[in-house]
């Protein structure tokens, strides 16, 4: 392994995803969608603790009690730690599934949707309002990261090999005039989890090539990383000062050659890039 990244959780995840830094808790927690199962990785003491949920977690926002928000299944739903349970709160209209999310810096929970055949368009992100769900961008084929700048004024969202910049009313959570930013080739693999980092800076991880690339705000591509798995899946800032960068992997479709060639798909990685993340609102609903 590169001596840049550090093993956490040697879990072989079918499709680990959707970390998220929680400060007051010290850990990490994050998801393997298909095994629907949440983790909690302790920082201090390095424990994953793996709960099972009724049904299929793919984003995770913090709320201001210290509990979670979700996109699952087909709509948002509360998290009950304590009996492992989802509570549904609104659903949305369309898509198959729910797909990525996070909130942004006014603290509103936004998450996206997919098909299962990605079919052209039929997606949309939707902002969580109190108990309902508004229609933030139509269009969509198929979503794989959301993110917003520093200052709010950004926001990021992957579709297929594309990742969209739009203009973004963070008190208003509207966006608008959406355009391509980065267009990724083939060969850089498939952009999927995004983090922002202090600078306004986007990281990136590529599934299926290992590498993570970071963007300047100009969309020039300014630095490429490589994890020591193919199948990078997500990533986000954490630890005391933001330093660190939690790297989540998959591992669906892996047979035992594959596992030989590529021992650490679907583990828990952290490295740190030499940039700090931003502090993430929790979730101002009720």
């Amino acid at each position: 392994m590169s001596e840049d990244f550090e093993l956490l959780v040697d879990r072989q995840a079918l499709c680990g995803s959707a970390p998220l830094w929680m400060s007051a808790q010290n850990c990490v927690y994050w998801v393997d969608l298909l095994r629907r199962e949440l983790h909690t990785f302790y920082r201090d003491t390095g424990v994953d603790e793996v709960r099972v949920l009724p049904g299929k977690v793919t984003a995770l926002g913090a709320t201001r009690q210290g509990q979670l928000i979700a996109a699952a299944n087909g709509g948002f739903s509360r998290v009950h730690l304590g009996r492992s349970g989802l509570e549904p709160v609104v659903q949305v209209r369309n898509g198959d599934r729910m797909s990525i999310g996070g909130c942004d810096p006014a603290g509103r929970f936004v998450a996206c949707t997919l098909t299962h055949a990605s079919d052209l368009r039929a997606s949309g992100c939707y902002v969580l309002e109190s108990n309902r769900a508004r229609l933030l961008i139509d269009g969509l084929t198929g979503p794989g990261g959301v993110a917003w700048s520093p200052d709010g004024t950004r926001m990021y969202v992957v579709d297929v090999r594309t990742i969209w910049i739009y203009d973004y009313d963070p008190q208003r959570a509207r966006a608008y005039a959406g355009r391509k930013w980065v267009v990724c080739a083939e060969s850089d693999g498939i952009p999927e989890g995004l983090a922002v980092d202090s600078e306004g800076c986007v990281w990136v991880a590529m599934h299926w090539t290992g590498r993570i690339h970071r963007y300047a705000p100009s969309g020039d591509l300014e630095t490429i990383l490589w994890a020591p798995t193919r199948r990078v899946s997500g990533l986000a800032f954490g630890g005391s000062r933001l330093e660190e960068l939690y790297v989540t992997s998959a591992c669906f479709g892996y047979d035992e050659p594959a596992f030989n060639a590529d021992p650490y798909a679907g583990s828990l990685l952290r490295f740190r890039p030499g940039a700090t993340g931003t502090p993430l609102p929790p979730w101002q609903g009720i």
